[in-house]
């Protein structure tokens, strides 16, 4: 195996860390129609708990419990070879005994921050921002990244030198060798485990439940988003697949889609569920994760970010009592439009530069919206600065005398290849960005950059308030137009509506 990939980033303290429908439907929004029989559970015997602590290797070792630092930040997690127990008795997925040889896969599905890497490289299209409205907001940085389509997860996948794991690939990491029921075992899943159901009802950071994490280490493989894989979907796959490293059908019309989301039921956490979409599908609850084969390729960048640690005073939510937030709320009026149109006016108040996610609803004017389907808000916004912890290097980089990066030492022999965007500097023995490129700041999946450094999960000085939206009754006479008192109902034609669909227009009261 190659020498030891260079190591961006090692942080002083380590991160310890709906249902679709059937395939038919996925291109909607998740509903709860199961599309198979629940498994039985006694056929499917736990495991133990993964290895929770990461190990920095030189090799690096393929066995369960090894991670790896790669060339994007990602966490790399190693999944042996040998047979596991796959499906779990339904229509689409009998149970059956596969033989997988043994790869790399990322701890956490990629970020909004990863992904924009690649844009901004030029190897990948960007997201549909309607669809993933946290992905220019750098205080959603660490939540996967939505919005793309198949090829464009593959894109990214192969900008890295990796590509989507196949069904098999994803489901032994998911469910270990023996056939856990869930990525954690066989309890039920909760609120502390997985981002499903009522939980949160939109996506979070990636690494936000290590309860939940797999019998490898992954994070994430329940809830949150659903993924894509590399399989064209077959619902009689598995039962003519071959019983060593299966790659799926030849062909087909819909792409394979594995785990469960923010909004998915419990029982469709269940880690040998199948799903499908069409591959140009995009979708907010629709992300993915990559595999590596070789991981030992790269060099290291010349230089990259500071990593700061969590301050002495910050208590175990990482929030720092000496930080001054501002003032942030969420106002709602609800009433009724036109055609008797349940309606809700949102109003978000803080500071400028506030960040805001508005869910589905449709700016008005500065930050009033107006919202007519269910969901949860939020506006979030930097505190003043505060202190912090001391700012640390990975092994082989040295803290420039300045303080504000690292400079890589030279101390680990490293590969050859730089991404995209970069060069190959044979003279240290690293990659040195192209005067044409963008300089950004490399933080490890997990970790904030916050003007220009990167800071351990939550991100230092930033204050979030959120609020689920409220609608009125408008049903039986209701109020049609009714505003509160002093406002008045104005309707406009919807901005955002093409010239040849009939759309109904906008009101809010004001």
């Amino acid at each position: 195996m190659k020498k030891l990939l260079f190591v961006f980033l090692l942080l002083s303290v380590f991160l310890a860390s709906c249902a679709p429908q059937a395939p038919e439907a996925l291109t909607a929004a998740p509903t709860e129609a199961p599309i198979q029989a629940a498994p039985t559970e006694t056929t499917l015997p736990p495991t133990a708990e993964p290895t929770l602590a990461p190990v920095l290797l030189v090799g690096p070792e393929m066995k369960r419990g090894s991670t790896y630092l790669y060339v994007d930040g990602s966490i790399l997690v190693a999944v042996p070879a040998g047979e596991f127990t796959m499906g779990n008795g339904g229509d689409d997925n009998p149970i059956r005994r596969i033989y997988l040889s043994d790869f790399w896969i990322y701890r956490f599905p990629v970020t909004n921050a990863q992904y924009a890497r690649c844009v901004e490289a030029g190897n990948c299209l960007p997201p549909d921002v309607k669809i993933n409205q946290a992905y220019t907001n750098p205080l959603r940085a660490n939540d996967p990244v939505v919005g793309i389509d198949h090829s464009q997860a593959a894109a990214y996948c192969s900008w890295v030198s990796g590509r989507l794991p196949t069904e098999a690939e994803w489901e032994k990491t998911a469910r270990g060798p023996d056939g856990n029921i869930y990525p954690w075992g066989d309890a039920a899943p909760s609120c502390d485990l997985l981002n499903f159901g009522t939980c949160v009802t939109t996506t979070t950071e990636v690494n936000k439940y290590p309860q939940g994490q797999s019998f490898y280490g992954a994070f994430d493989m329940a809830g949150n988003v659903f993924e894509w894989v590399a399989d064209w979907y077959k619902p009689g796959y598995y039962t003519e697949a071959p019983d060593r490293d299966p790659l799926g059908p030849d062909s087909g019309i819909k792409r394979s889609v594995r785990s469960n989301s923010f909004s998915s039921a419990g029982y469709l956490s269940e880690s040998a569920r199948r799903f499908a979409s069409n591959p140009g599908d995009r979708r907010n609850d629709l992300g993915f994760r990559c595999v590596v084969e070789d991981p030992t390729g790269y060099a290291p960048f010349c230089q990259t970010a500071v990593v700061y640690e969590m301050p002495p005073n910050a208590n175990a939510s990482g929030e720092i009592p000496a930080f001054k937030c501002p003032d942030l709320s969420i106002s709602q009026g609800s009433y009724c439009g036109q055609n008797n149109t349940p309606l809700t006016n949102i109003t978000f108040s803080g500071p400028d530069g506030a960040a805001i996610n508005a869910g589905g609803c449709t700016l008005v004017s500065g930050n009033l919206y107006v919202c007519s389907s269910p969901g949860s808000v939020e506006i979030c916004a930097k505190c003043e600065a505060g202190p912090v912890g001391a700012p640390t290097c990975a092994p082989s980089y040295t803290l420039s005398a300045d303080g504000s990066s690292c400079v890589y030492n030279g101390s680990v022999p490293p590969g050859t290849a730089c991404l995209p965007g970069f060069t190959y500097n044979a003279a240290n023995n690293c990659c040195q960005a192209l005067p044409s490129s963008n300089s950004y700041p490399l933080c490890p999946a997990g970790t904030y950059a916050v003007d220009g450094k990167c800071y351990p999960y939550p991100a230092v000085g930033t204050l979030c308030q959120t609020a689920q939206i409220k609608f009125k009754s408008c049903t039986g006479g209701g109020n049609p137009g009714g505003c509160p008192p002093g406002q008045t109902l104005v309707c406009r034609p919807d901005p955002n509506c093409p010239p040849t669909v009939a759309c109904q227009d906008i009101c809010t009261c004001q």
